[in-house]
């Protein structure tokens, strides 16, 4: 188990590194908020499109869709969601029950849990990775429009950068285009500065001195989303049949910390943008932690 404990850590740890290095340069004003949505808006709109295409375009795309993996994210994050309903009605006040629910099942997969897949197996697993992301960051929209009571889902999914990068990537696959070298040598550069920055961005974000109020709710969705969504989508993705190393992708993906997108929906649509932010700060603290144990945990089983 010491053993798996340090594997485990020799691939959370260069992520905690670059989340602590974000949170440093911002605090010492090296970066400031300028920067930090100014690459945010780099990332999420052209790098991370960037680098999905080109891992999904260079494979077969049938080779890339594993159902058994995709429909353990899919069936798992729908009962999540259903019982973290079931316990909002009863504990959690009406007008903050949207963004708990939100910030308890949303993760950042696209950047930490498809960081770490990359940091534990490399590269070959991005295809895989892609269309489970493009599967589940639909399923994550639709969501989350429905419990912040608001309007737009449709557009949200068909402009979503992400997703149109894995379409394009899939289209291309399928129509089995080769693309000139210099396309490729220009993507795998885009490619290489895509997860690091980001990681950084995020650790940029945090404000950990947020976590004054709410204590109870965020400790709660905490849990829900570091401990119990983990737990539930494993156990789901065994019965299912799915083994070895993507039953851990699929651990990363359901373990990775709340996502900043919710925050940005929860300040536009609701009064509960602070919640938001406490529950994004305190999942991404802890997330290291029950990351690495929880690899650990699979590895050794």
């Amino acid at each position: 188990m010491l053993q798996e404990l340090q594997f485990a850590f020799g691939v959370t740890g260069p992520i905690l590194f670059l989340l602590l290095l974000g949170y440093g340069l911002k605090r010492s004003n090296t970066i400031d908020d300028t920067f930090v949505k100014q690459a945010n808006g780099l990332i999420f709109n052209i790098a991370l499109p960037v680098l999905l295409f080109f891992a999904i375009s260079s494979k077969d795309i049938t080779e890339s869709f594993d159902l058994p993996f995709v429909a353990s994210g899919t069936v798992g994050t729908l009962l999540l969601v259903l019982l973290l309903l079931a316990f909002s009605k009863k504990h959690v006040p009406e007008q903050q029950r949207g963004v708990f629910i939100q910030g308890a099942y949303r993760g950042n997969k696209a950047i930490v849990a498809v960081a770490l897949s990359v940091a534990a197996f490399g590269e070959t697993m991005l295809p895989v990775v892609g269309v489970y992301l493009a599967v589940i960051t639909t399923i994550y929209n639709v969501i989350a429009v429905w419990v912040l009571n608001s309007k737009g889902a449709l557009k949200r999914i068909v402009t979503n950068p992400i997703i149109i990068g894995i379409l394009l990537g899939a289209l291309a696959s399928l129509a089995n285009i080769q693309l000139p070298a210099v396309a490729i040598n220009t993507g795998a550069y885009i490619s290489a500065m895509t997860l690091p920055i980001a990681l950084i961005c995020v650790g940029a974000n945090l404000k950990l001195s947020s976590l004054k109020t709410n204590s109870t709710l965020v400790s709660i969705a905490t849990l829900a989303k570091l401990v119990l969504s983990p737990a539930l989508i494993v156990s789901i993705g065994w019965l299912f049949g799915v083994r070895g190393d993507l039953l851990v992708v699929l651990f990363f993906m359901a373990a990775a910390p709340t996502a900043s997108a919710s925050y940005v929906m929860a300040r536009e649509m609701t009064n509960s943008g602070e919640l938001a932010a406490e529950i994004i700060a305190m999942t991404t603290a802890f997330s290291v932690i029950t990351i690495t144990i929880g690899m650990a945990a699979l590895r050794t089983l």
